[in-house]
Parts: structure tokens; C-alpha cells; sequence
């Protein structure tokens, strides 16, 4: 005889009721996620474990293994240093070096008439010469313009030497632009001959100009810069251009203090001549 349930349903008999199947839902759940977290937890275990063996074996075999012999053990302590320096020791760049006389272009550049005192100590600067012009001027003034000036300094470290060219043309008078530049080539002209250096074009072409240049050809820097009115609030600076060639100090192939002293001759210390003898 089927019975009816609360809810009107016959109740089939052997069969759980709805209820009853929900409750057991409710019960397996719980063990189901208790053993997932319990089966995570021992695989973290496991794998834990085994890094840390992995670890011990690793450092083990690390101590254990011979040393490999240093391959600079054989070298001399300064050539060690040179190889392990953080940055390499670079060849020296080759610049252009004055070799002639300073006084005597001073006298070349007087006899062009850029009168100037002559090569003499820099006022002011301990360790300088130099050679100043008074302010040229290379044509005479108009009713409506200046006359064209120009002025020159010459500077070097010692008596024997130059290594710096500074010229300041004016030019008021625009057509009076070629008398300036000829005289700024007759200086530029001098010093290069005596140095031995080729005046490269873009630097002809920037004073020709009154360009803005800044370059620098086989050591030497060159800058020519026409003034800025609207730095000098003068309407007439673009009439006045500077000119520098910066020979500098040539670079040295190692520090000074790097260079190996050669043994006295008393030594025993000898050179072999050509026809084979040897002499001190």
C-alpha cells in the first residue's frame, strides 16, 4: 500500500526520501574538502622536503669540487691591475702640437701689421704666455659706420709653446666684410703653416659666413660664434664674430708616472751599433 508524503507524493517504499538524501549531502561534503586540503598539504610536505635535500646535495658537490687555478696567478702584480681594471686603459687620441718658435709669429703677425707686445708671461695666470693685439683697425671709419676692427690673442703653457687662438672681428660696415676677413686668414693663415695643419673647409665656410660652429678636426677644436643680440640687447652684435681654435695638450699614450726608468750607463747598461760593437 503506498503512503502519501507530506507533500502530497506517493512514498514509494526502499527509497530514501528527499530529506534524508540531502543530509547525506551535507555530511560527504566536509570529507571532501578536509582531504583535498589534507592531500595539498602533504604534497607541499613532500615537495618541501626534497628541495631542501636537493639544496644540501648541490652545496655539497660545491664544496667537494676542486678549485680551478687562477689564470692571471702567473702574471706580475702591475700587469694584473691593467687586466682587471673596471675600465680599459684607452690609446691616446693624436692631436696636432705646436713646434715652432711663439715669439716668432708674434713678429710675423707685427710685421702684418697686428701690432702686439710681443711673447711675453700672461698677467694674471701663473704658467701661461701669451701674445695680445691692441684693437686693430683695418679700415677707417664712415659717416655712417665704424671702422672695421680686429683683435687676436695667442696663449700657450710654456715659452715654447701655443695652444690657444682667440680673434674678435667687427665689422660695422657691411661692405667692408672682406677687408676683415682677409686679416683673420692672414693670422689663421700663420699659425696653421707653422703648425702644420690644413684648415678644413667647413671651417672657412663658417667664418665666411658669420656661422655658429662648434667641430673638431684631428684634435683641434674650433668654434666660431657670432654674438647674440638678443643676449647682449645690441642690435649690432651680429657684426661681431669670435673665433677660437683650442689646440690643447696632447694626450699621453700611459700616465706619466707609468714610463720605466732606463738603468744608468755605469750599469753595465749598453746599445749595439751598427757595426756590431757594443758601447755604453
Amino acid at each position: 500500500m503506498e503512503t502519501l508524503s507530506e507533500g502530497g507524493e506517493p512514498r514509494r517504499p526502499g527509497l530514501p526520501t528527499r530529506a534524508s538524501r540531502s543530509r547525506k549531502r551535507a555530511q560527504v561534503t566536509p570529507y571532501y574538502i578536509w582531504g583535498t586540503l589534507a592531500l595539498l598539504a602533504a604534497g607541499f610536505a613532500v615537495g618541501g622536503l626534497f628541495l631542501h635535500l636537493a639544496g644540501q646535495g648541490s652545496e655539497e658537490s660545491v664544496a667537494t669540487a676542486p678549485l680551478m687555478p687562477d689564470p692571471l696567478s702567473s702574471l706580475q702584480s702591475p700587469a694584473k691591475q691593467v687586466l682587471l681594471a673596471p675600465e680599459p686603459e684607452l690609446s691616446a687620441e693624436l692631436k696636432r702640437s705646436f713646434l715652432g718658435q711663439p715669439d716668432q709669429l708674434c713678429d710675423e703677425l707685427r710685421s702684418l701689421g697686428l701690432g702686439n707686445p710681443g711673447w711675453s708671461r700672461a698677467p694674471f695666470s701663473e704658467g701661461r704666455w701669451q701674445c695680445a693685439s691692441d684693437l686693430v683697425p683695418l679700415t677707417t671709419p664712415s659717416v655712417d659706420y665704424g671702422s672695421t676692427t680686429l683683435f687676436f690673442l695667442l696663449r700657450g703653457p710654456s715659452e715654447k709653446s701655443i695652444d690657444y687662438l682667440r680673434l674678435k672681428l667687427v665689422v660695422e660696415d657691411p661692405r667692408q666684410m672682406q677687408i676683415g676677413l682677409d686679416a683673420v686668414w692672414l693670422v689663421i693663415d700663420a699659425l696653421s703653416l707653422r703648425y702644420g695643419w690644413t684648415v678644413p673647409e667647413v671651417f672657412r665656410e663658417a667664418v665666411s659666413g658669420f656661422r655658429q660652429l662648434e667641430t673638431t678636426h684631428r684634435g683641434v677644436r674650433l668654434s666660431v660664434s657670432p654674438e647674440d643680440p638678443n643676449l647682449t640687447g645690441d642690435p649690432l652684435a651680429s657684426q661681431r664674430l669670435n673665433i677660437i681654435l683650442d689646440f690643447g695638450e696632447p694626450d699621453l699614450i700611459r700616465p706619466a708616472d707609468r714610463f720605466e726608468k732606463a738603468p744608468p750607463l755605469e750599469s753595465g747598461w749598453s746599445v749595439r751599433a751598427p757595426d756590431g760593437q757594443a758601447r755604453e
